[in-house]
């Protein structure tokens, strides 16, 4: 399976895609992870927050392809644990998805256009989080998670 993480926004300061780039390369050994950063849209200063969703909506939905497992990082989807997690990657491998997309919104979250297509939504935390510092979060999760299911010890109980 391969995981994806796309996330709208800015390149990633010089700390955080140096903490990526650790837990990208201890991925390697578990699965394809690649980090897609997809650029704002164009004129956004211009259009309202419900304009700017729609569209940053239209340009997700023309990248993602029918059978892509969609998981939308939202702050009213519902929390996992990291057993959680791990859960739900070897489920997905064993239901056989190819590809799962794991979503972090642009500066105003997601459009329900684009939470209507995600097959699951999760919320990290009740907290808010800099977008970057989800991406290296999650990476490292999506890493976290695949010790759990490889019974190694980088994760503790």
């Amino acid at each position: 399976m391969k995981i994806q993480l796309w996330s709208i926004g800015k390149e990633n300061d010089a700390y955080i895609r140096d903490g990526i780039a650790v837990f990208q390369k201890r991925l390697q050994h578990y699965t394809d992870f690649e980090l897609k950063l997809i650029p704002t849209v164009k004129q956004a200063a211009s259009l309202s927050v419900p304009e700017l969703k729609k569209a940053e909506a239209r340009m997700i939905l023309d990248m993602l392809q029918p059978q892509d497992y969609l998981l939308a990082l939202d702050e009213h989807g519902k929390m996992h644990t990291t057993l959680q997690l791990a859960d739900f990657l070897q489920q997905r491998a064993n239901a056989g998805t190819r590809q799962l997309i794991i979503l972090i919104g642009g500066a105003f979250g997601i459009d329900s256009s684009l939470l209507e297509r995600a097959q699951l939504k999760m919320s990290l935390s009740p907290l808010t989080f800099p977008h970057q510092l989800v991406r290296l979060i999650m990476t490292e999760q999506i890493y976290r998670a695949y010790t759990v299911l490889n019974r190694e010890k980088y994760h503790h109980q």
